[in-house]
């Protein structure tokens, strides 16, 4: 079975100072179409690197990423730009909302294809996140768990292929953030929705197939696990 992303022997090398960091470091990784996969890593080990490469919101400094067989990093920047928009739905951990506009006009400022049935489709979403109720609040009157599930609704909008998650649950209680990560674990089995997330928090793995470590750059190890 050919894999969904495929990368290999990636690294992306940053100067500093006199010397050179190595972010990612050779990184080789397999993932499948409906995996939930989980890369657990201390502050610094290269994970949101390694996400932003997956992501194609940067480029590696050598190595390999395929998605659906395709070397994205021979891509120019007009079809990385289409495949981040049709293919990949990104949850930040500082959620990005827009402070002026209500969770509704978040999730609607993301929709890549625009037409009448914006508004319901915003709702939709949002009601798939347990947050319909609160749709005409701005930011500031909701929680930091109602804001990440915003984000979670509005990388949802273009129903991509692939979520990217860079520590979705850092901002947040444990509680709150296996509420979100239990979100993503409902879509991953009811629509095959790839879900690939970065993370600090152990307790993620209780939701993955897939969990991988990551220490200086380098994968550490590679556990299947049944959720």
């Amino acid at each position: 079975m050919t894999a969904l992303i495929e990368l290999k022997d990636l690294t992306k090398l940053y100067k500093q100072g006199g010397g050179t960091i190595r972010a990612v470091d050779g990184v080789n990784l397999s993932v499948q179409k409906g995996d939930f996969l989980v890369i657990i890593g201390p502050s610094g080990s290269g994970k949101s690197t390694l996400l932003q490469l997956l992501g194609c919101l940067d480029k590696p400094t050598s190595g390999e990423i395929k998605i659906d067989d395709k070397e994205v990093n021979k891509l120019n920047d007009g079809k990385l730009a289409e495949l981040r928009q049709n293919k990949l739905g990104f949850i930040f951990q500082s959620f990005n909302l827009i402070p002026t506009l209500t969770a509704r006009q978040n999730v609607e400022a993301a929709i890549a294809k625009r037409g009448k049935g914006d508004k319901n489709k915003a709702l939709e979403v949002l009601e798939k996140v347990g947050l319909a109720q609160r749709a005409n609040h701005l930011p500031s009157l909701l929680s930091g768990g109602e804001q990440q599930r915003v984000a979670t609704a509005r990388a949802l909008i273009n129903d991509p292929e692939i979520i990217l998650a860079d520590e979705p649950t850092g901002n947040l209680d444990s509680r709150t953030g296996k509420e979100i990560l239990d979100i993503l674990k409902g879509l991953n089995r009811e629509k095959k929705q790839t879900v690939i997330i970065v993370t600090h928090s152990d307790y993620a793995r209780e939701f993955a197939n897939k969990v991988v470590e990551m220490k200086d750059g380098k994968l550490q190890t590679n556990v299947s696990q049944t959720p």
